[in-house]
């Protein structure tokens, strides 16, 4: 599919920061990592494996290195893989960080197999940082271009650990923080039980909510959620 311009789908999500996001203790390490690459001062060529998660780390990085000078880009593949790669990667090594989400979707795709090996060697030269993210590890990945292949082993790894239900239930509860509102334990699980349990599920109830109680001026009380969630 050739077009000549692409989709907002490179735009960032202005509310997927790293403040924005609950950290589990398993995912304390890759996202200090995160971090220290968004300022600089971290490694050049890392890869994130999780199911969940990712793209608001990615964009997270982006938002932080944006607010440090640096340039960014960021690629969710996804949503972007049946566009040619020149198009999507022309000029990106010129960045200083570029994020690259679902490197699964490349499997067997020779163009884009071949693309993303060249700006991998492009990025070399010009000191660019490269941060790659995918549900599964590298050596799960069905890559058929070896050259790439071996060069996504060179990364540095980081795993992002499922979340418990403590955890999605915490995650809710800094959500609604962030939102101004405050979300008791036993409220939390109130919600939690009543909807779908992957954050972003939680997190569109607990926008919901929050819409309601600016209208009608009403805090987060069990009543109040008992009715609005009833609706």
């Amino acid at each position: 599919m050739e077009r000549g311009q692409l989709p907002l789908a490179l735009s960032l999500d202005t509310q997927a920061t790293f403040d924005n996001y609950y950290v589990a203790a398993g995912q304390q390490l890759a996202v200090s990592q995160l971090r220290a690459m968004a300022d600089g001062s971290g490694e050049s060529l890392v890869y994130l494996a999780g199911r969940t998660g990712r793209r608001h780390l990615l964009q997270a990085c982006c938002h932080r290195a944006e607010s440090r000078g640096r340039y960014v880009r960021y690629i969710p593949l996804a949503e972007l893989c049946e566009y040619s790669p020149e198009l999507v990667l022309d000029g990106v090594e010129q960045q200083d960080l570029v994020c690259l989400d679902n490197i699964e979707m490349l499997a067997g795709r020779r163009d884009w197999e071949r693309a993303v090996f060249n700006l991998y060697n492009r990025c070399l030269g010009s000191r660019c940082q490269l941060l790659f993210a995918a549900r599964e590890v590298p050596s799960a990945l069905n890559i058929e271009l070896p050259d790439l292949a071996s060069r996504l082993q060179s990364f540095s790894v980081y795993r992002l650990s499922e979340l418990s239900e403590a955890d999605r239930i915490a995650a809710l509860q800094q959500r609604a923080e962030v939102l101004g509102m405050e979300l008791s334990d036993s409220l939390a699980e109130y919600i939690y039980r009543r909807c779908q349990r992957d954050l972003g599920s939680l997190f569109a109830v607990l926008e919901e909510l929050d819409r309601h109680s600016l209208a009608r001026q009403r805090r987060l009380t069990m009543p109040f959620v008992k009715e609005i969630m009833a609706w």
